[in-house]
């Protein structure tokens, strides 16, 4: 990983390995320490993954940091951004997305069961991994939804054009209810509001489509670099990067786009999902 991102968690591990060097102790004393593999201390001190704020407390008591180095290292530790424990070990592509949606001038989505992270609620992203059972610490999570959506105002924010299944508005994680439903379409309306470059289409079971594909991003950038595709599968993703695949992703999100609703009339759906859900929420409490 390159960049800004990458950069923070470089200072931080870097950082972190000074600390136990000037504490005297190998990586496999520093993790006997802590109660875990050698590797896990190798994992944060050399590569792009996150340390739980309970892990970074304990390392710095064991390498007995002072308040100004344990300060800084805290610091960095949150200006590292998103990450995942590094048990859970993230796959190399998802990483790289994560970098080059702060890069890239333009994001075509499509999601069919679910919101994509970006456009998320709090409550949405939260309830998601509650009822997936991953391991993955709270504070890591939100770092990584705040940082997916600080795209959004950056001072020159990618234009992030979004086709969402109707399916993804209905099936919500933890079981579709009003509340959710609510919560969810009225943080879709007010992205909308807030960043002009943000548009949100919904592709509607009535949309005339042959079939609706897997969920990916496509990320298109204004210099050199070349696009690429992000797709996203059941358990994995998975990175394209040569010009055919991410060409043909392209044209089938521009034929989706057109059978979509336009950005006005989404707005309106959701709207109008929002009214219907509060006439659904009133009516379970009478």
């Amino acid at each position: 990983m390159t960049g800004r991102l990458g950069a923070r968690r470089t200072r931080l591990g870097a950082a972190l390995r000074e600390a136990r060097r000037d504490a005297g102790l190998t990586q496999a004393l520093a993790a006997a320490a802590l109660g875990c593999r050698q590797g896990k201390i190798n994992k944060i001190e050399t590569t792009h993954c996150a340390i739980s704020p309970k892990d970074l407390n304990q390392l710095l008591q064991i390498y007995g940091t002072s308040e100004d180095t344990a300060s800084r290292i805290r610091s960095l530790a949150v200006s590292a951004g998103p990450g995942h424990p590094a048990d859970t070990r993230p796959s190399p592509s998802y990483l790289r997305l994560l970098e080059l949606e702060q890069q890239a001038s333009e994001i075509l989505a499509l999601h069919s069961e679910r919101i994509p992270r970006p456009l998320q609620s709090e409550p949405y992203m939260l309830m998601q991994f509650t009822r997936s059972g991953e391991s993955a610490d709270l504070t890591s999570l939100l770092f990584d939804w705040q940082e997916r959506a600080r795209m959004f105002t950056a001072d020159d924010p990618p234009h992030y054009r979004a086709l969402l299944s109707e399916s993804s508005l209905h099936r919500m994680p933890g079981g579709r209810t009003p509340s959710r439903v609510i919560d969810q379409a009225e943080h879709l309306l007010r992205l909308g509001r807030r960043h002009e470059r943000v548009s949100i289409q919904i592709l509607t079971f009535d949309a005339d489509i042959p079939y609706l594909d897997a969920d990916f991003t496509v990320l298109r950038f204004a210099g050199q670099e070349k696009d690429v595709a992000y797709v996203e599968y059941a358990t994995e993703g998975r990175m394209f990067r040569a010009a055919k695949p991410v060409a043909d992703r392209v044209l089938y999100w521009n034929r989706l786009r057109s059978a979509a609703l336009t950005v006005e009339d989404s707005r309106k759906f959701l709207e109008n999902l929002v009214d219907e859900a509060r006439v659904a929420w009133s009516n379970t409490s009478q």
